[in-house]
């Protein structure tokens, strides 16, 4: 029988015994996590607090809406991000915070590389938690260039917008994972590439306070900045990142409030029914366009 439990364990374990190896576990479904809960709980996320014991195993979850329903869509990375010890506001010297577990969301082939190659190249341990939507492995517009890989260059725990011109941006939609590309290809379409930006946290545990309020403040006649995320207003990063962003708006002098955008509350992570997931998904996306 398959038991997740079982082969997240030794995984684990080999992380311990060989700390130079690049150890992953990839579940077939993000939500099969929940099979090896128990080693989650007990190691990845608390061994070091308990044990000092150092750990970089890599547990790949694949993750995003895409219709497969609701068993099949969600890695539930808001639970992955209530484990994390991240501070809640940032470090006095403004460096990463000393987090227990890294929970990230990256969205191109470059960043997940320098993710990978960051866990055996640091001097130190850390269990790294990646939700990764198989939507992107096909995607062509999710790709990375050779100078993305060249020398100098590093993972990016915030991406700015390429595109737009933050002289003139009037609304500043911060988001992570896939919809990132649904909403840039809509915004082409509307032709609202100087109207609003798209800035995307692939980082959210420790979150990047620093990286983030640099960006922003490239943003000077921003009227509005709000959270866009296609999971569940419940759940998705919504609720890890709304009180940090605020400390960013703190930081900059930024007076507004951080908007929501996507959707309602809800006990299941996605849609049953593929028609109600369309309709969902463009209500999300068209909200990001609203009124501009």
């Amino acid at each position: 029988s398959l038991s997740e439990m079982a082969v997240l364990g030794f995984e684990y374990g080999a992380s311990w015994e060989r700390p130079n190896l690049l150890p992953i576990w990839e579940a077939q479904f993000g939500d099969f996590f929940n099979g090896a809960q128990v080693i989650i709980d007990t190691y990845v996320v608390s061994a070091e607090a308990k044990w000092l014991k150092q750990s970089g195993i890599v547990i790949l979850l694949p993750h995003g809406l895409d219709g497969a329903g609701p068993e099949h869509s969600s890695s539930r990375i808001e639970r992955m991000l209530q484990l994390s010890d991240d501070p809640y506001v940032p470090t006095p010297d403004g460096k990463p915070a000393n987090v227990n577990i890294h929970v990230v969301f990256p969205t191109t082939p470059a960043q997940y590389f320098h993710l990978l190659r960051r866990q055996v190249k640091r001097n130190f341990r850390k269990p790294l938690i990646v939700a990764g939507p198989k939507a992107l492995l096909r995607l062509s517009a999710a790709s990375s260039s050779l100078s993305d890989l060249d020398e100098g260059s590093r993972f990016q725990p915030v991406l700015d917008d390429p595109v737009a011109n933050a002289s003139q941006v009037k609304r500043v939609v911060l988001l992570s994972g896939k919809i990132y590309y649904d909403l840039i290809k809509d915004r082409e379409a509307l032709n609202l590439q100087d109207a609003v930006a798209f800035v995307r946290l692939e980082e959210l545990s420790p979150f990047p306070f620093k990286q983030l309020a640099d960006t922003l403040k490239r943003y000077t006649l921003a009227e509005e900045i709000v959270y866009l995320q296609e999971e569940p207003r419940n759940q998705g990063a919504y609720t890890h990142v709304m009180s940090r962003i605020q400390h960013v708006f703190e930081e900059i002098g930024y007076r507004g409030t951080l908007g929501y955008r996507g959707r309602k509350e809800s006990a299941l992570p996605a849609p049953g029914i593929r028609k109600l997931y369309d309709a969902q998904q463009k209500a999300v996306v068209d909200a990001a366009f609203e009124g501009l």
